[in-house]
């Protein structure tokens, strides 16, 4: 193990980031005391700024699963698994003008009440009930990973690296609300960047320039980009990063609660496409620095490889090594390092339990506990503290024992959006697309779609043998009891037999649910009747001719208003949005054909 030399400085860079942010949600929390409402709570009043909502989003899904998992990806299996940020190209500029367009004029508040405008309750609380599960698996994961990475840079014990990350990210978000997240998530975004920008000049310089960097990564053949192999069982192929990664991606930016709060804390469709069109840009730009960590840090140690050699126990401890091994003996360098892997997770943890406060609130609580009663803002506002808090410590809970499973923190993260992302994307889609399909068929598509997932899912953990890494040398390790390194690969059977279908590629886990809800919905839809389109306002569909009719709309409201273009302000904005969505929630007919 690389020499510990965390000094005083190191923890007073960490000491500081934590207190910032905790400071950001105490802020907010006196700032907006006399405005103690559910909606400035939950989506800050509807008026919060593009740049700070951008990084929010940003910061949402790049956790230290990204940062330590992108590494540790490039560092075992090569270079491929960067084609998936190609993905992302298409998967936000969809979102940003498909799905996030419908969610912003309802005025909603949780992305699943359009479930039950379009279709009924049942299948609105089913979908939140997914979302829970699927977020609290996820968070444990995210709580967990950094502190692996503490493990190693500090010797902390694991259950205290996981509750103190947990308590803060509980405590601003469970008292500042949703300001206090996205001014939080900035200001961690600013601390990731900068300690990844370290670790590549250092890096580089270490492993003795670019060239030397890419002659060593080229002679380990882990320079690959073009796999067109076909087969879905092939965990990482052209086809399955670009297209499966499409649809993965698009549970994130099209379904996910967290991620489509951020969109409606904005005042206009606009400003809300424009903050994603930055997020496009932030995300692909932390793929590609924390991709080249993990290849700078193998064309550093291409000669004794750290898992073989036991320098390290798991794969997600390389960059924590790497930066150990490198900036170890410079004052400040470790704890730039540990604020960058904490601020991701909290980033990250707080929003997701912002986001489940919202849904367990107005999907879960109220439909069925304040029915009949006035809910007041701030008893709402209270509630919805309390469940962000016990959200808070049922994570850090499950997360410790995260340390049992055997998969890589990326793979089992990214299983998680498409095993119960999947069918939510699906079942919003189906009801968006198919304006014949009922609430019948698209409950039982949900139901049938995750019930296939999970199927899979368990079956992939219980069947599938790990990866096989890309070839590692240890020749030059100095000192050290390691196996051979040929004994740490396990090699694959390839006779088919009946788990050889668990070997199914986790990045095609969305598509694959969407592509099963969407039948058993469609055929249920038609066998128990159509649904009637005329019954159901038309906002709740998409039509494609709207990207084009919507832009002519807008330009005949401009000129009502007698404002070209450019120079339109944004008062007027805001009243042609409104005149575009001239109905209110109030007036939309929640009929269907099938109840039950």
């Amino acid at each position: 193990m690389a020499e510990v030399n965390f000094s005083a400085i190191d923890y007073a860079v960490f000491a500081i980031m934590l207190s910032v942010s905790a400071l950001i949600g105490f802020y907010f929390a006196l700032k907006d005391r006399k405005k103690s409402t559910i909606d400035e709570f939950l989506l800050g009043g509807r008026k919060l700024h593009i740049f700070p909502v951008a990084m929010s989003i940003l910061a949402s899904f790049t956790s230290a699963i990204s940062i330590l998992g992108f590494s540790q990806e490039m560092y075992r299996y090569g270079s491929m698994y960067w084609l998936i940020g190609f993905s992302y190209f298409l998967t936000q500029p969809f979102a940003a003008h498909v799905y996030l367009p419908l969610y912003h004029k309802l005025k909603i508040t949780s992305a699943y009440e359009y479930l039950q405008m379009r279709f009924n309750q049942t299948v609105r609380v089913t979908a939140s009930l997914i979302f829970c599960l699927q977020m609290i698996l996820y968070m444990s994961i995210v709580l967990y990973t950094p502190s692996v990475a503490i493990q190693q840079v500090l010797g902390v014990p694991l259950w205290i690296s996981i509750f103190v990350t947990g308590a803060v990210c509980t405590v601003y978000t469970s008292v500042g609300g949703i300001k206090a997240v996205i001014w939080t998530d900035t200001f961690q975004v600013l601390i990731m960047f900068s300690g990844l920008f370290a670790i590549i000049i250092k890096g580089t310089a270490s492993a003795g320039g670019v060239s030397q960097v890419w002659n060593r990564l080229y002679e380990s053949d882990r320079i690959e980009f073009f796999d067109f192999d076909a087969s879905p069982f092939t965990r990482h192929t052209f086809w399955s990063l670009i297209f499966g990664g499409f649809f993965t991606s698009l549970t994130v930016y099209g379904s996910n609660q967290a991620t489509i709060q951020r969109y409606l804390t904005m005042k206009t469709v606009k400003d809300a496409q424009k903050a994603l069109y930055i997020n496009l840009v932030g995300t692909f730009l932390i793929l590609t620095i924390t991709c080249i960590s993990g290849l700078i840090a193998y064309a550093i140690y291409f000669e004794c490889d750290l898992l073989t050699s036991g320098k390290i126990k798991k794969g997600e401890q390389i960059l924590p090594y790497l930066v150990i091994d490198l900036l170890g003996k410079l004052p400040g360098a470790p704890g730039l390092f540990v604020a960058c892997i904490y601020s991701a997770s909290l980033s990250t943890v707080s929003s997701g339990l912002n986001s489940l406060a919202a849904v367990c609130l107005k999907d879960l609580l109220q439909p069925y506990f304040f029915k009949n009663s006035l809910l007041g803002e701030s008893k709402a506002t209270l509630i919805s503290k309390l469940i962000a808090a016990l959200f808070g410590l049922i994570t850090v809970g499950i997360a410790y024992f995260c340390q049992y499973l055997s998969a890589t923190v990326l793979q089992i993260s990214l299983s998680i959006f498409g095993i119960l992302g999947g069918p939510l994307l699906g079942v919003i889609s189906l009801g968006m697309f198919c304006r014949f399909a009922n609430s019948f068929g698209a409950f039982c598509g949900l139901v049938i779609s995750t019930a296939i997932n999970l199927w899979l899912g368990i079956g992939a953990v219980l069947y599938n043998t790990p990866p096989i890494s890309k070839p590692v040398s240890i020749k030059n390790c100095e000192n050290t009891l390691f196996l051979d390194s040929n004994k740490t690969m396990i090699q694959q059977d390839d006779k088919f037999d009946v788990t050889y279908v668990y070997r199914l590629s986790y990045l095609w886990y969305a598509a694959l649910s969407i592509c099963v809800c969407f039948v058993s919905g469609i055929v249920l839809s038609l066998i128990t009747g159509r649904n009637k389109s005329k019954e159901i306002d038309e906002r709740l569909y998409f039509n494609w001719s709207n990207l084009i009719c919507r832009k002519k709309e807008k330009k005949q409201m401009e000129k009502v208003h007698g404002r070209t273009n450019y120079g339109i302000d944004l008062n007027d904005e805001l009243i042609i949005e409104k005149q575009l969505n001239s109905y209110s929630l109030d007036n939309l007919q929640k009929t269907d054909v099938t109840r039950f």
